[in-house]
């Protein structure tokens, strides 16, 4: 594994894999054109005659990630080895349980690990241009978010 050249993170080396035949075994969404992974941490507010104040409620973070990309229908020889838009939508449509994986390559790097369901899937497209959607992944529960080992 290399280590990291340039502190700065490039959008690049950024990828979200999923584990599409369920026998651990990431695939990467190479269709992707850009990744958002949101958390939202739950507060509470202190009211006291001393004054207010804001503290965590001791909740887990509700966390969720959107992800754009381009249409794409792979042929036999490379579906196992890609992820199709149809493959979104339809674990979105049966409520499929999946493994996914938002990782950096080098050492040292954040990797977020957690089983999530695809909530929303919406396609679009124009008559001169590409065919896009846009899916939400949705967390069934806290995952695990570590370093990439040395």
């Amino acid at each position: 594994m290399s280590t990291r050249a340039v502190e700065t993170v490039r959008g690049i080396e950024t990828t979200l894999a999923v584990d599409k035949a369920d026998n651990d075994t990431f695939v990467v969404i190479n269709c992707a054109t850009q990744i958002n992974w949101s958390s939202d941490k739950a507060m509470l507010e202190a009211n006291c005659y001393g004054g207010k104040e804001v503290l965590p409620s001791g909740d887990d973070a509700v966390k969720s990630m959107t992800i754009n990309g381009q249409v794409k229908e792979y042929s036999a020889a490379n579906a196992a080895t890609n992820v199709s838009s149809f493959e979104i939508e339809k674990w979105h449509d049966d409520g499929t349980l999946k493994k996914f994986k938002y990782a950096r390559p080098h050492e040292g790097d954040t990797i977020r690990e957690f089983e999530g369901f695809v909530t929303n899937y919406t396609e679009e497209g124009a008559p001169n241009g590409l065919q896009t959607y846009t899916a939400t992944i949705t967390p069934r529960k806290k995952g695990t978010l570590t370093k990439n080992p040395a």
